[in-house]
């Protein structure tokens, strides 16, 4: 399977120690360049998990505010660990407001970046505000969140990140070695590709950082669920933008942040 490897390990317990193989998700770095007027622009490196780089750059792009649209991308190419995208020359861009000074590890959203500010102002949609989902519909959608990832399966070292509709269908689901490259997978296959059902429900299977509720009001998904806990800013931009973030959610509880008239208790 793409994105993992397998590895010689030594499994010891209380009465044996012998040698076997493990299933180790890839990490490696991606190389992102952006081409403007003319003019390149490095983007730095990411270290992501191989497999869907198209969704993870297009993602990113759109979550940073880089791109609108999939149409300011005029067309996107990669060599081996390297992508190359060029935007349309309509396309409003400004290097110095995504200069980053170090790698992106897979840990960090916006590592390197040299001012936060820019994605604070970064907005989406308005948020849909006239339904609500079974407090059981989404507990529900979080085990199977667990038993839809693959990699994570053969691997345990993988984040999620899923979009499901208003009845809890799930409409599409990413993976990689960090959840916010997950998120920006997920983000980026919903731009090149929309669906028919509109998303409602992000779940995550990480915590909830800033920088994944940023991306979840950017795609304007009215409703954040993650499997672990919410930060402070996480919250509280969470309640600026009137989105409804959910954290620990597990056995058929939960708790709620912000926004609690979108959760039923039917």
């Amino acid at each position: 399977m793409e994105g993992v490897r397998e590895g010689d390990v030594l499994r010891i317990d209380s009465q044996n120690r012998k040698p076997s193989i493990d299933n180790l998700a890839i990490e490696s770095a991606l190389a992102i360049e952006i081409i403007h007027e003319g003019k390149s622009h490095s983007l730095g490196l990411t270290m992501r998990t191989p497999g869907e780089d198209l969704d993870l750059v297009v993602g990113m792009l759109y979550s940073e505010g880089i791109i609108q649209s999939k149409s300011d991308i005029q067309s996107v190419s990669f060599d081996e660990d390297e992508a190359k995208v060029n935007l349309v020359e309509s396309c409003i861009f400004s290097p110095e407001d995504h200069n980053r000074r170090t790698t992106k590890t897979s840990a960090c959203g916006i590592c390197g970046k040299e001012s936060i500010s820019n994605l604070l102002h970064i907005h989406g949609p308005k948020l849909r505000d006239n339904f609500s989902l079974e407090r059981n519909a989404i507990s529900n959608a979080s085990l199977d969140l667990l038993s839809s990832q693959r990699i994570f399966q053969l691997t345990g070292g993988t984040h999620a990140a899923a979009l499901l509709s208003e009845k809890c269908e799930l409409i599409s689901l990413r993976e990689d070695i960090g959840r916010h490259n997950a998120l920006d997978k997920l983000v980026g296959s919903y731009i090149r590709q929309p669906n028919d059902m509109s998303p409602t429900l992000l779940l995550v299977s990480g915590r909830a950082s800033f920088e994944l509720v940023q991306k979840c009001i950017r795609l304007g998904v009215p409703i954040m669920a993650s499997v672990g806990a919410a930060s402070t800013l996480a919250v509280d931009m969470a309640k600026e933008h009137n989105l409804t973030l959910l954290s620990f959610v597990r056995d058929e509880r939960m708790l709620v942040h912000s926004a609690p008239h979108r959760i039923s208790n039917n």
